[in-house]
């Protein structure tokens, strides 16, 4: 019985250590696997390596906590950007799964 209280114990303290690891994970994209998604759908319209303009801003930078549009470069503002596009930038929602979206959203922040 003592033996079965202390498995029972030590089971709820691996789960109470490893359920805010698994939920802080939730909602992260691979910057690495984002780097091919920029690379097909969005290296067309901006530039990764530089601030200049194509048919969208340079998105080089981020990193440094702004978009060129002097907006917030989070997590959110990214995701809402490429989930909902702005101007003449068309939505992604339906055309990128919420992996992708996710990923290409960590990318983004890189750079």
């Amino acid at each position: 019985m003592k033996l079965a209280k202390i498995s029972i114990f030590g089971l709820l303290l691996l789960a109470s250590l490893l359920v805010p690891l698994l939920v802080a994970q939730a909602g992260k994209g691979d910057p690495a696997a984002g780097k091919d998604v920029f690379k097909a759908k969005c290296a067309e319209c901006h530039n990764a390596d530089s601030k200049e303009a194509k048919v969208g801003p340079g998105l080089q930078g981020a990193k440094s906590g702004k978009l060129p549009s002097g907006a917030n470069a989070t997590r959110e503002v990214i995701l809402e950007l490429v989930n909902n596009g702005q101007d003449a930038m068309p939505p992604f929602k339906d055309a990128l799964t919420a992996q992708q979206r996710e990923d290409v959203t960590a990318y983004v922040m890189t750079l």
